[in-house]
């Protein structure tokens, strides 16, 4: 990450904008910030979740809440990379297309961060919970 002088190895500065603010510092939003903000984003759209853990390529666990999001930036663009599942059977380009957008919109308005570009990996399509089958 790129920062201006004074800016911390952990956060971005922004400085405020002139004439609201004058003379009363400036605004640090850690790149992990950035990063849980664009999680929540990409929670908050429908059919969209985070990927269970995998070992050997195979799913381990049940998936997480929220998907992992990676983010680099550079004030005040931020790149980010997001880690997801897409629930079973919801078009997958429909479904990113709307955490991008989302992501992008809530970047922008809670941290005052414009994306360069949100990359999305999808890692599964988990299907409906089918319930215990019992033989008879």
């Amino acid at each position: 990450m790129t920062a201006p002088a004074g800016a911390s190895a952990s956060g971005t500065v922004a400085d405020a904008p002139r004439g609201e603010l004058d003379g009363r510092g400036r605004l640090v939003v850690a790149d992990r910030v950035v990063e849980k903000i664009a999680a929540q984003a990409a929670a908050e759209v429908d059919r969209a979740t985070g990927s269970p853990r995998r070992l050997l390529g195979v799913a381990v666990g049940s998936a997480e809440d929220r998907p992992q999001v990676d983010a680099r930036v550079d004030w005040p663009v931020a790149t980010v990379s997001v880690v997801m599942s897409v629930a079973w059977p919801t078009p997958v380009l429909e479904v990113t297309e709307q955490v991008r957008r989302h992501v992008t919109e809530r970047l922008a308005d809670l941290a005052g961060v414009r994306t360069a570009g949100v990359d999305i990996r999808v890692t599964s399509l988990p299907g409906p919970r089918s319930r215990d089958r019992r033989v008879s």
